[in-house]
Protein backbone atom coordinates (compact mmCIF):
# COMPACT_ATOMS: atom_id res chain seq x y z
CA UNK A 1 0.00 0.00 0.00
CA UNK A 2 1.10 3.55 -0.63
CA UNK A 3 0.89 6.32 1.96
CA UNK A 4 -2.45 7.39 0.47
CA UNK A 5 -3.85 3.91 1.09
CA UNK A 6 -3.97 2.76 -2.54
CA UNK A 7 -2.35 -0.49 -3.63
CA UNK A 8 1.11 -0.31 -5.15
CA UNK A 9 1.14 -1.73 -8.64
CA UNK A 10 3.96 -3.93 -9.89
CA UNK A 11 4.48 -1.58 -12.84
CA UNK A 12 5.01 1.31 -10.38
CA UNK A 13 7.44 -0.58 -8.15
CA UNK A 14 9.58 -1.96 -10.98
CA UNK A 15 11.02 1.40 -12.17
CA UNK A 16 11.77 2.34 -8.56
CA UNK A 17 13.71 -0.91 -8.09
CA UNK A 18 15.58 -0.49 -11.37
CA UNK A 19 16.53 3.11 -10.53
CA UNK A 20 17.77 2.03 -7.09
CA UNK A 21 19.84 -0.86 -8.50
CA UNK A 22 21.41 1.39 -11.13
CA UNK A 23 22.19 4.04 -8.49
CA UNK A 24 24.20 1.39 -6.64
CA UNK A 25 26.21 0.51 -9.75
CA UNK A 26 24.38 -2.68 -10.70
CA UNK A 27 24.06 -3.75 -14.32
CA UNK A 28 20.29 -4.18 -14.72
CA UNK A 29 18.08 -6.02 -17.19
CA UNK A 30 14.29 -5.71 -17.21
CA UNK A 31 12.26 -8.56 -18.64
CA UNK A 32 9.83 -7.41 -21.32
CA UNK A 33 6.85 -9.66 -21.80
CA UNK A 34 6.63 -10.72 -25.44
CA UNK A 35 6.29 -13.78 -27.63
CA UNK A 36 10.11 -13.88 -27.86
CA UNK A 37 10.61 -14.00 -24.08
CA UNK A 38 10.49 -17.26 -22.14
CA UNK A 39 7.60 -17.42 -19.70
CA UNK A 40 8.26 -17.31 -15.99
CA UNK A 41 11.47 -15.29 -16.17
CA UNK A 42 12.03 -12.90 -13.24
CA UNK A 43 10.92 -9.29 -13.76
CA UNK A 44 14.34 -7.75 -13.11
CA UNK A 45 17.80 -9.30 -13.11
CA UNK A 46 21.08 -7.65 -12.30
CA UNK A 47 24.74 -8.15 -11.62
CA UNK A 48 25.92 -6.45 -8.45
CA UNK A 49 29.42 -6.85 -7.04
CA UNK A 50 29.86 -9.99 -9.11
CA UNK A 51 26.60 -11.57 -7.96
CA UNK A 52 23.73 -12.51 -10.26
CA UNK A 53 20.43 -11.48 -8.67
CA UNK A 54 16.90 -12.04 -9.97
CA UNK A 55 13.83 -10.28 -8.57
CA UNK A 56 10.25 -11.43 -9.09
CA UNK A 57 8.23 -8.33 -8.22
CA UNK A 58 4.76 -8.58 -6.71
CA UNK A 59 2.26 -5.90 -5.61
CA UNK A 60 2.14 -6.87 -1.95
CA UNK A 61 3.09 -9.54 0.57
CA UNK A 62 -0.07 -11.53 -0.19
CA UNK A 63 0.61 -12.05 -3.89
CA UNK A 64 2.50 -15.28 -4.51
CA UNK A 65 4.85 -16.13 -7.36
CA UNK A 66 3.37 -18.51 -9.92
CA UNK A 67 4.63 -22.09 -10.02
CA UNK A 68 6.67 -21.47 -13.18
CA UNK A 69 8.21 -18.36 -11.61
CA UNK A 70 9.11 -20.35 -8.48
CA UNK A 71 10.66 -23.03 -10.67
CA UNK A 72 12.78 -20.48 -12.59
CA UNK A 73 13.98 -18.94 -9.31
CA UNK A 74 14.92 -22.43 -8.10
CA UNK A 75 17.00 -22.95 -11.26
CA UNK A 76 18.79 -19.63 -10.68
CA UNK A 77 19.58 -20.59 -7.07
CA UNK A 78 20.76 -24.02 -8.17
CA UNK A 79 23.18 -22.32 -10.59
CA UNK A 80 24.60 -20.18 -7.76
CA UNK A 81 22.56 -17.01 -8.27
CA UNK A 82 20.26 -15.19 -5.90
CA UNK A 83 16.54 -15.20 -6.72
CA UNK A 84 13.84 -13.56 -4.64
CA UNK A 85 10.22 -12.53 -4.69
CA UNK A 86 9.96 -8.93 -3.50
CA UNK A 87 7.07 -6.56 -2.88
CA UNK A 88 8.86 -3.41 -1.72
CA UNK A 89 12.07 -1.48 -2.24
CA UNK A 90 13.27 -2.18 1.31
CA UNK A 91 13.69 -5.87 0.47
CA UNK A 92 15.91 -4.97 -2.48
CA UNK A 93 17.95 -2.56 -0.34
CA UNK A 94 18.49 -5.32 2.25
CA UNK A 95 19.79 -7.74 -0.38
CA UNK A 96 22.32 -5.24 -1.73
CA UNK A 97 23.35 -4.26 1.79
CA UNK A 98 24.04 -7.90 2.71
CA UNK A 99 25.98 -8.52 -0.50
CA UNK A 100 28.08 -5.40 0.14
CA UNK A 101 28.73 -6.48 3.72
CA UNK A 102 29.78 -9.98 2.65
CA UNK A 103 31.95 -8.70 -0.18
CA UNK A 104 33.73 -6.20 2.09
CA UNK A 105 34.33 -8.94 4.65
CA UNK A 106 36.02 -11.10 2.00
CA UNK A 107 38.41 -8.32 0.93
CA UNK A 108 42.00 -8.75 2.20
Amino acid sequence: MTQSGTRTLERDLQPEIIKYLESKGAYVLKTHVSSFQKQGEPDVTCCYMGRYIAFEIKRDEKEKAKKLQEYKMKLIRRAGGIALRVDNINQVEEVLYEISRIQQGSQP
